[in-house]
C-alpha cells in the first residue's frame, strides 16, 4: 500500500476535508478535481454493490482523492473486502460494544497486529504484483481505521474504546448522537455538544484524531477550535440538490423578468 496522505496529515495535526458519496465514480472524479482531500463511499446508507465500490475506489485514485468506505455494519468481513478492493481506510458505524470495536480493529490489520484475511490476488496488492510481505507491512502502517462514536454508550465509554489498539480516527456522528439522547435532529443541542466535547478531550489526551460531520461549512470553526481535524461536510447528492435548486431558481427568475 502506498503512503496514505490523509493519515500523514492527521498525524501532523493538519485538518483534512471530505464528504460522503451516494452516487457514482463520476462523483469521486469531480471531488478529486475540485480540491477535496478524501471521499467516503457511503455503503451504510447508500445502495452500492461491491463492484460499484471497487470502481469508485479506482476513480478516486485516478485523481488523487483518498477513498474511504463507510461499511454497512460491524461485520469485519465488510471492512476486509473494502480494504482488499483498495480503499485507503474504512469507517465503522453503529458500534455498541467494546467487543465489536476490538473485532473490527483486528480485521483491518494483518498479523501480528490483527487477523485480517490474507489474499494475494486483490486490487490492494496489484493483483499479486506487489510482494505480499511488503503489502502486509505497508497496509498495517497505512490503513486508516475510523470508528464511529454516534450514540450515548460510545461517548460515555470513549476512554475504554481508546484503549483498543489500531484506532486512527474517532468520528463523531452528531445526528445519530442527538437521536440517542432523545433530541433527534438537534445537532447543536447542549447535550449533544457536551458529549462531543467529552469525546474530543479524551482523544486529544490519547493523540487520536477526531472527526465530525456538519451540514454546512460555516459550522466547521467551532469544531476546529475543539481539535477536530477529520472534517466532513454534506454529501454529493446534497451538494447536487443545492446547486440544482439554485440554478433552477435563477433560471425561473430570469424568465420572470
Amino acid at each position: 500500500m502506498t503512503k496514505n496522505a490523509i493519515k500523514e496529515k492527521l498525524k501532523n495535526g493538519e485538518p483534512v476535508i471530505g464528504t460522503f458519496v451516494r452516487m457514482s465514480s463520476i462523483s469521486m472524479e469531480i471531488l478529486g478535481l475540485t480540491g477535496w482531500d478524501f471521499a467516503i463511499i457511503d455503503a451504510e446508507h447508500g445502495v452500492h454493490t461491491m463492484e460499484d465500490i471497487s470502481n469508485m475506489i479506482r476513480a478516486a485514485k485516478s485523481v488523487g482523492l483518498s477513498p474511504i468506505v463507510r461499511v454497512p455494519g460491524t461485520n469485519p468481513v465488510n471492512a476486509m473486502r473494502c480494504l482488499d478492493a483498495g480503499a485507503e481506510g474504512v469507517q465503522i458505524p453503529q458500534l455498541t460494544s467494546l467487543d465489536q470495536v476490538e473485532e473490527v480493529a483486528k480485521a483491518c490489520r494483518y498479523h501480528p497486529l490483527g487477523n485480517r484475511g490474507m489474499c494475494n490476488y486483490v486490487a490492494a496488492t496489484g493483483y499479486s504484483t506487489t510482494p505480499f510481505d511488503e503489502h502486509m507491512k505497508t497496509s498495517n502502517d497505512e490503513v486508516l481505521l475510523v470508528v464511529h462514536v454516534e450514540n450515548a454508550w460510545a461517548a460515555e465509554n470513549i476512554d475504554k474504546i481508546l484503549e483498543i489498539p489500531g484506532i486512527d480516527v474517532v468520528f463523531c456522528g452528531p445526528n445519530d448522537m442527538s437521536e440517542s439522547l432523545g433530541v433527534p435532529g438537534q445537532m447543536q443541542h447542549p447535550k449533544v455538544v457536551a458529549l462531543l466535547n467529552k469525546v474530543s478531550d479524551a482523544c486529544r489526551k490519547k493523540g487520536v484524531a477526531t472527526g465530525i460531520f456538519v451540514k454546512t461549512p460555516d459550522l466547521i470553526g467551532h469544531w476546529l477550535e475543539q481539535g477536530f481535524t477529520y472534517l466532513t461536510c454534506s454529501t454529493d447528492v446534497g451538494m447536487y440538490a443545492d446547486i440544482a435548486k439554485a440554478k433552477a431558481d435563477q433560471m425561473r427568475a430570469e424568465i420572470s423578468k
